[in-house]
């Protein structure tokens, strides 16, 4: 997973480095935008998350006629998303790191709102809004020389594109895919008792952590080539104890009789926290997120007469966000 991440504010720090922030007044030259951002990229080697593969802040710049954003130090660190300059729907990417580097495109199709980058949310008031583009399955494929070894991957995953004009609220996000390729994706935007907790820790109460109001929830199971079947309630509830990372017991269900149940159990974790000084440096605002990657345990449930079990469905794995915190 690679990001580069702004915010606005006159000083912010991002994974512990700190940085200019955002100036809402600046004044782009043309169709060219120029800030200060912060790169960062984790892998897995399939048994452990490691994510200090790139983690540094440098100038960045963003094109829209060239269609592409930049962000790079002066050692040549950085990362780098380009338009495909061969693909109708396709974004390039090279990452430079100094223990590394990345060179891989990513692909879709115009005629599926699933293969495609899509406008999932588009808010704008007076006080504010959020802006969210999602691309649920994407085809990849690169080079990358990880400090485990140099090789080829390839397969499905997904990107997206998040601007918030507003306080960054808390979440809980799910991707999950299936060895056919269906997909399980929800979000929960949330307010709950962690809202102004610091740092990476829990509340030794499951009933504390799990004490919080759900904000417009959704959530979908997408089968290949299929057209995106929602479900009507969902909830992800945390449980403690059960091992180095809290697991979530994940229900959804709709009206249609279409119905999902699992525990994401994750293997391992990628956090991302963002702080910033208020009222004259006398207290900083926290937001974390947390990227759990999990293993898709004890599944139920049927989608269109289909029963959803391992022995039928066979073994899946995604990722899950855990966020909270408020950013101001």
């Amino acid at each position: 997973m690679f990001t580069i991440a702004a915010r606005a504010g006159r000083r912010i720090r991002i994974n512990d480095v700190w940085l200019p922030g955002l100036d809402l007044k600046r004044s782009p030259a043309g169709d060219t935008d120029r800030f200060d951002a912060m790169c960062v990229g984790w892998y897995c080697d399939g048994q452990t998350v490691h994510d200090d593969f790139i983690r540094l802040a440098a100038p960045a710049e963003m094109d829209a006629t060239a269609g592409f954003l930049r962000c790079e130090d002066a050692q040549g660190h950085g990362i780098t998303f380009r338009r495909s300059a061969v693909r109708d729907v396709g974004m390039a990417a090279t990452v430079c790191a100094p223990g590394g580097a990345a060179e891989f495109e990513t692909w879709g199709a115009l005629d599926s709102p699933t293969a495609s980058p899509t406008v999932s949310m588009n808010i704008d008031t007076p006080f504010g809004g959020t802006h969210y583009i999602g691309w649920r399955r994407l085809n990849f494929q690169g080079r990358f020389r990880l400090p485990t070894g140099e090789e080829t991957l390839q397969g499905v995953g997904f990107f997206q594109r998040v601007c918030l004009n507003v306080p960054l609220f808390p979440w809980k996000w799910i991707w999950a895919i299936f060895p056919d390729q269906s997909i399980f994706t929800a979000y929960l935007p949330y307010l709950g008792l962690n809202l102004f907790r610091k740092g990476y820790r829990f509340f030794r109460s499951e009933r504390l952590e799990g004490a919080t109001l759900p904000i417009k929830p959704s959530a979908h199971w997408i089968p290949p080539g299929g057209a995106p079947i929602p479900f009507d309630s969902i909830s992800a509830t945390p449980r403690l104890g059960r091992g180095p990372y809290p697991q979530f017991d994940v229900v959804a269900g709709s009206a249609a009789g279409d119905h999902i149940r699992f525990t994401a159990a994750p293997y391992g974790l990628s956090r991302f926290y963002i702080d910033r000084p208020v009222l004259g440096g006398l207290v900083e605002t926290h937001w974390n997120y947390n990227e759990f990657m999990f293993r898709l345990d004890d599944l139920a449930g049927q989608i269109a007469g289909r029963p959803l079990r391992r022995e039928t469905v066979g073994q899946a794995y995604g990722s899950f966000e855990y966020t909270y915190g408020l950013g101001l």
